[in-house]
């Protein structure tokens, strides 16, 4: 069965490389290639992997607008790179994967903060897709709220 979980992982490392080199889309097919070749990745879903890149790309502008949107006293130049794409790819899932609980999104972005960043980024991402959540998925957050 193919992993999404590492699907995600990588996902966060492309678009963590395609951010630091100032979002350029023609990087795109070799950072997919690199992930998609490494064998700790062999069980990845590699199909979920480039529709999640390439779906974050094609929709960056909206999704950054959420996050602007989003964060409150926080200048969106002090968030770090990892936490940004982190929530890049929850919203992007929130938005485009209904079929995806969104307390799965949540916590899948919550591990991937977990591992790549340190706690108060976590308490961060956490915050936000939280807010958003309400937004995005307003039935279903309301239905879990009550």
């Amino acid at each position: 069965m193919a992993n999404r979980h590492k699907a995600r992982q990588s996902a966060l490392e492309i678009l963590y490389a395609w951010h630091s080199s100032d979002r350029d889309a023609a990087a795109i097919p070799a950072l997919l290639a690199g992930r998609i070749d490494e064998a700790d990745r062999a069980d990845q879903d590699t199909k979920y992997l480039r529709e999640l890149v390439h779906g974050v790309v094609a929709d960056v502008v909206t999704i950054d607008s959420a996050i602007e949107g989003a964060v409150r006293g926080r200048s969106l130049r002090s968030i770090a790179h990892i936490e940004y794409n982190v929530l890049r790819i929850a919203i992007w899932e929130m938005t485009n994967r209904l079929e995806i609980p969104y307390r799965v999104i949540i916590n899948e972005a919550l591990e991937l903060v977990k591992a790549y960043a340190d706690e108060p980024g976590r308490a961060f991402v956490n915050g936000v897709l939280d807010h958003l959540s309400k937004d995005l998925r307003k039935q279903e957050s309301a239905a879990s709220r009550r």
